[in-house]
């Protein structure tokens, strides 16, 4: 049985592991933030991604095309 991915451990995630979720490159992750997809939590010299995004867009489809 494969394993499904989740977010139930943790709070955020950096841009590589929200990328990961999606089987995406890091680069991809910044441009959907640029682009206003992705609300990235920034400061402390660290861009996160919360749980709830993450589970917000695994609910969603528009950006796993």
């Amino acid at each position: 049985m494969k394993k499904q991915k989740t977010t139930e451990n943790r709070r955020a995630y950096s841009l590589q592991e929200t990328a990961a979720f999606f089987g995406k490159e890091r680069t991809w992750a910044y441009r959907q933030v640029k682009a206003g997809r992705i609300k990235a939590i920034t400061g402390f010299g660290a861009m996160l991604v919360s749980a709830s995004e993450i589970e917000r867009i695994l609910n969603s489809s528009h950006l796993m095309k």
